[in-house]
């Protein structure tokens, strides 16, 4: 299993085997693949890297 953190840069999330791959980078999920335009959150429940300043 690959033991990359999303490239969201305030996200510490594990990349998982479902990674979201934009522009050659992997992400743990669309809403930080998208850099949470909307202000979309993290899938992860105790992530809050939606909530930081771009």
């Amino acid at each position: 299993m690959n033991e990359q953190t999303c490239a969201c840069p305030h996200c510490t999330c594990k990349i998982g085997e479902h990674a979201v791959v934009r522009h050659g980078k992997h992400y743990c999920c669309q809403a930080c693949a998208e850099h949470h335009p909307n202000g979309e959150p993290c899938t992860a429940s105790k992530c809050h890297c939606a909530d930081k300043p771009k």
